[in-house]
């Protein structure tokens, strides 16, 4: 900030009409001291010089706005792709996501400010940030700007953590609408030096903003209106406290802010403490994703049991229970578990699946047919609900409606290799010998690592009568099944 002049006080960072390098007390004492001295001995005016105005450019808002691009630049550099990066790509970066941030990686809950899901993302909020920044700055002063934009983005990263802790969530919308909610309340309440007219003309326009923004957000799935609310609703609070004291002296100010931002930050502490209390529970659900992404079925059942008895009625430990179980071969409690899931939501479309292939496992056909049969009438372009159902088919013995809904299934996903292995399988017991040979050869293309089907192919050329090739074929299944 620049300093008057003549007694070295810092000046105000906002002010409209003409600039000037006097503090106002410094104006003012010239000003009566012109007015009241001779004429013959005024006080001469300054020389006026002719100067051309420096456009504002707003050194914080061009940091934040370069911190984020950077962070996209390294991201594509990396191999991420520049429009629809993975959950797991996110969180190589720092995305939030409730069993990481809730647990040993809390500094998730501001990395994630700063990372954006693709360039529309990207350009959309830098944009947006660009817009409303540049004022933002200029009201509140550099440092109190950025320390808005910092706390508002937290205050909305733990309203994600609070509203949905197991989505992977990323971007700098919840401090954009953190800075939105401290203009409104700057602008509302505060007495700054802007024409009426044009004060209450921005504010209108905020507010439109905002209720546009966040009913589109509630409208579209996939956007994370619970950070924009976090922030918004810290950025409110934030300006509102701090537009008294937008106009007071510097020294006051900021003996003002500090105290402000001390409460803040004992407010973002608090309400992470209690988000943590609430949702605590999904960092024992990623432990026990991790160990069943590894196969260490004992320990995640381990997990997952405690989980529930912790919450009896927590739908996603009892889906993750049901699955551990279903890869363990427990059917009795795979069945039971995945059953309860759908009394607390009917609609649950992995406990479907689960409970279909527990009842396709224990050979109850019908009722598997009658899951699958299911979910294709309500998604006909899922391939694998397709494959199911065609192998549920298969094993009643209804082979020509079993093809009918494999081919179906890799149809609409060719590379599909399980559904082309299953429909060999019901190929060679229709005796469609050829047809078989050629579902099993575009699965082993497709997967050639699958001992399954080179043992399915040795069993086809065996029917054939090809020796050779059966052998050839039980071997590489042989060589597959080795660790």
């Amino acid at each position: 900030m620049a300093n008057c002049e003549r007694c070295g006080r810092e000046l105000p960072s906002f002010s409209f009409g003409e600039a000037s390098r006097l503090c106002a007390d410094c104006r003012r004492a010239l000003s009566s001291a012109n007015s009241s001295a001779p004429a013959a001995t005024a006080i001469p005016a300054a020389p006026q010089v002719a100067m051309r105005r420096v456009p504002y450019r707003p050194p914080f808002t061009l940091v934040l706005i370069g911190i984020n691009v950077l962070v996209f630049a390294a991201m594509v550099a990396k191999g991420v792709p520049i429009e629809r990066p993975t959950s797991a790509q996110l969180l190589q970066w720092g995305a939030n996501f409730g069993p990481l941030s809730l647990g040993g990686q809390p500094w998730r809950i501001l990395t994630s400010n700063y990372l954006h899901i693709g360039i529309i993302h990207l350009l959309v909020n830098m944009w947006s940030l660009w817009q409303v920044g540049r004022l933002a700055e200029r009201i509140f002063g550099g440092w109190t700007y950025l320390v808005l934009y910092t706390a508002t983005g937290l205050a909305g990263s733990l309203a994600s953590l609070f509203r949905n802790p197991l989505g992977v969530s990323a971007g700098a919308s919840g401090a954009i609408f953190g800075i939105v909610g401290a203009l409104i309340g700057a602008l509302y309440l505060g007495k700054l030096p802007i024409p009426k007219p044009a004060q209450q003309g921005l504010l209108k326009n905020l507010v439109i903003v905002v209720i546009i923004n966040l009913g589109y957000g509630a409208s579209v799935s996939g956007i994370d209106n619970s950070a924009h609310i976090g922030g918004l609703v810290m950025g409110l609070a934030l300006g509102s406290i701090l537009a008294p004291q937008l106009m007071e002296p510097p020294e006051q100010r900021r003996a003002h802010e500090r105290l402000l931002f001390i409460g803040a930050a004992v407010v973002l502490l608090g309400f992470g403490g209690y988000v943590k209390k609430i949702n605590g529970y999904v960092v024992s659900l990623g432990a026990a994703g991790q160990a069943l992404s590894q196969h260490q079925l004992d320990q995640a059942i381990s997990i997952l049991e405690n989980t529930v008895g912790r919450n009896p009625r927590n739908k996603t430990a009892l889906g993750l229970l049901g699955n551990a179980y279903l890869q363990k071969k427990d059917y009795a409690h795979a069945e039971s578990t995945l059953k309860r899931v759908l009394q607390l939501d009917p609609k649950d479309i992995s406990a479907k699946y689960n409970l279909g292939l527990t009842y396709a496992a224990t050979e109850r056909f019908e009722e598997a047919r009658q899951i699958f049969s299911d979910l294709v009438q309500k998604d006909p372009q899922d391939d694998d609900a397709w494959m199911l159902l065609g192998a549920a088919l298969d094993g009643l013995g209804r082979e020509a409606e079993a093809i009918q809904a494999l081919q179906k299934a890799v149809a609409l996903n060719p590379k599909n290799a399980e559904a082309y292995r299953e429909l060999g399988l019901a190929q060679m017991k229709a005796h469609q010998a050829n047809a078989a040979l050629n579902s099993l050869q575009q699965s082993a293309r497709l997967d050639p690592n699958n001992p399954e089907t080179q043992k399915d192919l040795g069993d086809l050329y065996t029917e054939l009568g090809d020796r050779s090739q059966a052998a050839v074929a039980y071997q590489n299944a042989e060589k597959l099944k080795k660790p």
